[in-house]
């Protein structure tokens, strides 16, 4: 076997295995989420709709797509599977476990297997994807124009939520709630969001240009 044979086995092998771990934790999540919302008398798409506009679970879900589009395909054969898609998904995951661990963390308090999955999903499976893209995937080609274009996906969230929040005053995070703290606090927490995820964009642009020249050179 080839040292390009083993690198690519390396590659299938990891994230696949990252794949798995994140595939699990969101189906625990799921079947947490679904058994207390329908214990409160949700309904069954109320419940389904509630858990799915968590953006913790929205960029988790991406991850692991990306991570078992890459294990079955490769890079660049797909959509899921193009580097900057997976550019955008480490911006993504690693707002989530920022966010998380530096303003979510001491609101809920779940324990046993509720604490398993809150854990995967905010604590272990964004770094471990951020650990896959820094190794992993190729870096040539990503540039600063790209960072402009991922903040659409993050811009068109925040702009479902308020809406949803507006028709059924249901909103996932607390610096979102516009019928308690107001339109424009809120509005003022999303322009600061966007800069984050700007920043964040720019800071995935600027490693990757450095690792691809290291590369290159």
């Amino acid at each position: 076997m080839n040292s390009l044979s083993a690198k690519n086995n390396a590659i299938i092998t990891f994230s696949a295995l990252i794949a798995l771990i994140t595939w699990f934790a969101l189906i625990l999540q799921f079947y947490l989420s679904m058994t207390a919302y329908m214990a409160q008398g949700r309904t069954v798409g109320g419940a389904l709709v509630e858990f799915f506009t968590y953006f913790t679970i929205l960029c988790n879900i991406l991850t692991a797509t990306t991570l078992t589009a890459v294990a079955l395909q490769g890079f660049n054969k797909s959509f899921f599977t193009k580097p900057g898609v997976l550019t955008a998904a480490a911006v993504y995951i690693s707002i989530v476990c920022l966010v998380y661990n530096i303003a979510l963390r001491g609101i809920a308090h779940p324990v046993g297997w509720g604490r398993a999955a809150d854990e995967l999903l905010h604590a272990i499976c964004p770094p471990l994807f951020v650990l896959f893209w820094i190794i992993s995937v190729p870096k040539p080609g990503i540039s600063f124009k790209h960072a402009f274009s991922w903040l659409w996906y993050p811009f068109f969230y925040l702009v479902y939520v308020l809406i949803r929040g507006a028709l059924c005053a249901r909103y996932p995070y607390f610096f979102l709630e516009a019928d308690k703290l107001g339109y424009p606090k809120v509005f003022f927490n999303i322009i600061i969001l966007m800069l984050v995820f700007l920043a964040f964009s720019m800071l995935y642009v600027w490693i990757a240009r450095i690792i691809a020249r290291r590369a290159a050179a």
